[in-house]
């Protein structure tokens, strides 16, 4: 009879997917030492550069790897003598999200006098342990996991100590990050009448299957803002949380919204996981490392200590969003970045730089994360029209524009379509981030799980320039063209071409010339072709350039 039980209970794990790979034969609660005889729970916490190139896939490459990447614990390990004391890191918590078939990390700190000791872990069937070193330790669990919409407990443990994280989900999770327009809250869009009804009446419950944890500059970290001191564990005590009580209201209105749409596109069978870092009015700077600061020269001290980026808007201090917010998530894979940033970029070389400075930034990322989908994807909003006399917004959007050329697995959603009231007096933070989800997710649901076509969702994104006839014609490539490109109403509008000393000017002739081919003819020799590189350009009264599916060409200025 037992043997019938267990056998239908491996059955009901198989049918709801919520099954790990197959862990080893030895667990660390069985081996021996440190029994557990004293369980403490976790108390509840408050509401340019060279371009990317396709590298042709050799026959090697494409066959099946057959070493697993998940090991079972070190029968060394297992032998030490368990930990008696020890703290998990607070970006795990209850209700959190887990990445789906990647690694299962589980981290924390100790005291130094519990160096070389062994905590335990296990989760859904499967088990791993470390030793702790320097007052730190990690474990990877010996398997990954589907996604499973049961909640389940994750335990670690030691000698006569235990923490049980409660309610765990695996799922995917989406880092948000950026500026002001992803500190605009759902709050924000219910309070503005102007905005769209469906995100004014947005579905909150905690019933979806949706987890946020938030982390904005606002919370403070009891370290100086500018330094290049890192902060080892979440310095915000909020936590995990479920969408109700206030804890929707008060998320990235962008990142709350694609999170609902994908969600129910999915019918809900994928928990999704948002992890929040907003940075009111800051830079590019404030979001890199320590190391890419110094690779790519990006700021210096002042003479207080403070680093700083000169140009930025309000000559922003560096470094201390990374260091102090996102740092200490470093160790948990993600399913990819969801980003809104780069207004405070707009000038001078901060504009000119950022796509080398932004790739510079997500390999970066993608190398801490250390995790089986290295490359995961970075989906980017480009900035919608604006109306002001003080904000070069145009030039940093172009630009961005040009990102998907130098990393591999970026995105841009476009935003020229979708914002036309040149009167409202925010214009820098406009009430369409509802608008801006829905083409987001649409984005990532055709790239990520196969519902779309990623060449029509995404609009298209010039990926080359040559030039015959002496120079004076200029041969424009696209990706994301759908069946073809196409003028939005016939004639062409908004692609300017730039002699080597002269401003931007209307070229003799634009012509498609094939699907995804424009080739554009002017009187003196192109230096470089741009699009949509004026402020208020908007779609299609001033730029017109689209795919098959009327997607908008986004900004971009290529030479």
């Amino acid at each position: 009879m037992k043997r019938l039980i267990s056998f239908l209970i491996c059955m009901l794990f198989l049918l709801t997917g919520c099954v790990g790979a197959q862990p080893g034969s030895e667990t660390a609660e069985n081996s021996g030492t440190g029994t557990p005889t004293e369980k403490v729970t976790d108390a509840k916490t408050e509401a340019p550069t060279e371009p990317v190139t396709e590298t042709p896939t050799t026959e090697a490459e494409t066959e099946p790897v057959t070493e697993s990447p998940f090991k079972d614990p070190d029968p060394e390990v297992l032998a030490a003598p368990a930990a008696t004391q020890f703290t998990v890191s607070r970006a795990l918590g209850n209700d959190m999200v887990i990445q789906r078939n990647e690694y299962i990390r589980i981290w924390g700190f100790a005291n130094e006098d519990q160096n070389g000791r062994r905590v335990n872990a296990e989760f859904a069937g499967l088990t791993g342990a470390a030793l702790i070193e320097d007052g730190h330790w990690l474990i990877t669990l010996n398997g990954s996991l589907p996604e499973c919409t049961e909640p389940r407990p994750m335990r670690i443990y030691g000698d006569g100590v235990e923490v049980v994280i409660e309610n765990v989900l695996v799922g995917d999770v989406y880092w948000v990050v950026g500026q002001s327009n992803i500190h605009y809250t759902v709050q924000d869009i219910k309070n503005e009448k102007l905005a769209n009804e469906a995100g004014r009446t947005v579905r909150i419950s905690d019933d979806d299957l949706i987890r946020l944890n938030r982390n904005a500059s606002t919370d403070a970290t009891g370290v100086w803002v500018g330094s290049i001191e890192l902060i080892e564990d979440v310095p915000v005590r909020r936590g995990w949380q479920k969408p109700g009580h206030g804890a929707a209201l008060l998320f990235s209105a962008l990142g709350y919204f694609t999170a609902v749409q994908i969600y129910d596109k999915l019918e809900g069978k994928i928990p999704i996981g948002l992890i929040e870092f907003d940075g009111n009015g800051l830079g590019l700077n404030s979001f890199c490392p320590n190391e890419v600061c110094d690779a790519q020269k990006i700021d210096k001290q002042d003479k207080d200590g403070v680093y700083r980026c000169n140009g930025v808007v309000n000559n922003g201090p560096s470094r201390f969003m990374y260091n102090q917010y996102m740092y200490p998530f470093q160790n948990m894979p993600i399913s990819g970045i969801i980003w809104y940033q780069g207004e405070s970029d707009m000038q001078g070389k901060n504009a000119t730089q950022y796509p080398s400075r932004f790739r510079a930034l997500i390999t970066e990322l993608r190398d801490r994360h250390d995790q089986i989908n290295h490359d995961y994807p970075v989906y980017i909003i480009e900035f919608p029209p604006i109306k002001t006399n003080y904000f070069p917004f145009a030039n940093v959007r172009a630009y961005m524009g040009t990102i998907p050329n130098v990393l591999k697995n970026s995105h841009l959603c476009q935003s020229s379509d979708l914002w036309k009231d040149m009167t409202y007096e925010n214009n820098l933070h406009p009430y369409i981030k509802w608008e801006q989800s829905e083409r987001m997710a649409k984005i990532i649901l055709a790239g990520i799980y196969g519902i779309g076509d990623p060449t029509s969702e995404e609009g298209p994104t010039a990926a080359s320039l040559s030039y015959e006839n002496d120079g004076l014609t200029a041969i424009v490539k696209f990706r994301n063209v759908g069946s073809g490109l196409k003028f939005e109403g016939g004639e062409a509008k908004g692609i300017k071409v730039k002699a080597s000393s002269a401003s931007w000017s209307n070229p003799e002739s634009i012509e498609i010339v094939g699907t995804d081919t424009l080739k554009i003819t002017a009187k003196k020799k192109i230096k470089a072709v741009g699009y949509n590189i004026n402020d208020n350009d908007m779609f299609p009264e001033t730029i017109n350039l689209c795919n098959s599916e009327g997607v908008p060409c986004n900004a971009f200025i290529i030479d």
